[in-house]
């Protein structure tokens, strides 16, 4: 597979030419880096190669693993060989992030290859170590009647990854990064090298985006400068007017209870975390000559507890995409999405119309996705104590219809529309695909200081 000409780090965005990248030494012996500390392998240039290509570091043994020149975080390989897509998912806390990322990326593994060609694979299992683990726990749990419980986000931990510049310790999200690549039967199997894509996926915790928490010694959220698109998670039971809603309308308010873990409750209101990421995003992408803003797809959580606000008998929303034997493949339903997010923006404006009013402010184009990660209520076992929910009832709803959407919509080549009943190919232009928006090329760093 091609090398890419110009590769940006998923760590500190810094654009750089492959041929700038540090190798990571594989020798016990050689450790203590500059920019990582005493307990992590040297980063080096190299001088003398194996023949078959692998850098040989100062104790002889060949290195096979890359590096950022800038921060010196491990660069997975798939970011060399295939044009990136960066993703910024954000809400407030307790709206459900880490049970809808697990979600999402658990329904597409399986989805994406069967119904789209589509392969949808990790590119680097460190960093996505976390994603794994939740997988596991809710999808692949040897004890179905187990109760999970995901942990919160935080914003320390191993989350994220020490930078030392000049002495100042900066901390980074480490991101998931995904391979998405057309498989054999895919209309564009064969062009595989240019029209995959590297999925970057950056998980912040509600509170990185109260005012101050933002700085250069941990600048956690300015991935919204170089990300093609924002998922905003809106967790709608935390508003005391759309529960009073839902209690109308269902009459069931033990589940509405349940949905709000207790101690979980947040201070922040939901449109004031958007108004700050608009800020930081118009903020960070003017110092990278960035001359469009991220496209912002509006994920509104646990649609299992207030479902009877939208037209649909059981809360049994029509499948969002559709196979077709014809075409051998399957496409999204672009115009039944498009009028559940109408619908949905209807019900929002209704209840919580300064929250739209924000939405519509940073992205009139904004597009509302009604999402279950669970399906079900979660339960508490009195006798331990524990609350979560059980393997055995977890049904997500909607939850990878986001992701397709964007890859139908801006990400050329790889997922296919239906649009009034019949089925358009994906698309590509000759050559590699352009990003969705134009990427950030900040200036190189200076060697006492980090990236913008």
């Amino acid at each position: 597979m091609a090398i890419r000409s110009q590769v940006t780090c998923p760590h500190c965005w810094f654009d750089f030419p492959p041929y700038d990248a540090v190798w990571i030494s594989e020798h016990a012996d050689l450790v203590g880096d500059v920019r990582l500390g005493p307990d992590h392998a040297q980063r080096f240039l190299p001088d003398r190669f194996t023949p078959s290509g692998a850098a040989l570091d100062a104790r002889e043994l060949a290195c096979h693993r890359l590096a950022c020149p800038a921060c010196h975080l491990e660069v997975p390989r798939a970011c060399f060989e295939l044009a990136p897509l960066f993703l910024s998912t954000l809400g407030a806390p307790a709206c459900g992030k880490s049970y809808f990322l697990t979600a999402m990326t658990w329904t597409l593994r399986g989805l994406l290859p069967k119904q789209f060609a589509l392969g949808f694979g990790d590119a680097d299992n460190l960093l996505n170590a976390r994603i794994q683990e939740y997988e596991s726990r809710q999808f692949l749990n040897p004890d179905a009647d187990d109760l999970v419980e995901l942990p919160k986000t935080e914003t320390y931990g191993d989350l994220y990854s020490t930078v030392l510049w000049d002495g100042q310790a900066v901390q980074y999200l480490r991101p998931f990064v995904f391979k998405l690549a057309p498989l054999a039967n895919h209309p564009h199997g064969s062009r595989a090298s240019t029209v995959g894509r590297v999925l970057c996926l950056y998980d912040n915790a509600g509170e990185s985006f109260l005012p101050g928490q933002d700085t250069t010694a941990n600048p956690v959220t300015r991935h919204l400068a170089a990300s093609d698109a924002i998922f905003f998670l809106v967790d709608p039971t935390q508003d005391a007017r759309f529960r009073r809603a839902v209690r109308h309308k269902s009459g069931d308010p033990q589940r509405l209870e349940a949905a709000r873990p207790p101690g979980r409750e947040s201070p922040l209101r939901q449109e004031t975390i958007l108004h700050e990421a608009a800020e930081r995003a118009r903020r960070y992408s003017k110092s990278t000559g960035r001359r469009t803003l991220p496209m912002l797809i509006v994920v509104v959580t646990k649609y299992d507890v207030w479902s009877g606000l939208l037209p649909y008998p059981d809360g049994n929303l029509p499948c969002p995409w559709h196979y077709s034997p014809a075409a051998g493949i399957a496409g999204l339903r672009m115009d039944l999405v498009e009028r559940v997010s109408r619908q949905l923006c209807d019900v929002l404006r209704e209840h919580c119309p300064e929250l739209v009013g924000t939405i519509e402010a940073f992205c009139p184009q904004a597009l509302y996705i009604p999402v279950s990660a669970t399906g079900c209520s979660a339960q508490y076992d009195p006798q331990t104590k524990r609350r979560g929910f059980r393997p055995k009832n977890i049904r997500p709803i909607w939850a990878e219809t986001p992701l397709l959407y964007f890859l139908a919509r801006w990400a050329r080549g790889l997922v296919g529309q239906i649009v009034k009943g019949q089925t358009k190919e994906p698309k590509q232009a000759a050559g590699p695909p352009p990003p969705a928006t134009p990427p950030p090329t900040p200036a190189p760093p200076a060697d006492s200081s980090p990236p913008d």
